[in-house]
């Protein structure tokens, strides 16, 4: 039987991938848990921010 992911699970998820292009833990989980225009924000989205020069904060502002 496949296990059920909770949402407590998947925003753990969201906050790990954050977590890995950078973030401290307390942006990463805000990242995760943040919402543009009714959508999560994506870390593929983040990614290409950061591979185009914004910096961590800058992005934060950004999308916060």
């Amino acid at each position: 039987m496949a296990a059920t992911r909770t949402p407590s699970m998947i925003e753990q998820q969201r906050a790990e991938a954050f977590l890995a292009l950078g973030f401290s833990t307390t942006q990463a989980f805000v990242l995760a848990a943040t919402r543009v225009g009714g959508q999560h924000v994506e870390a593929r989205e983040v990614q290409r921010m950061l591979d185009a020069g914004c910096g961590h904060e800058l992005a934060l502002r950004i999308l916060l």
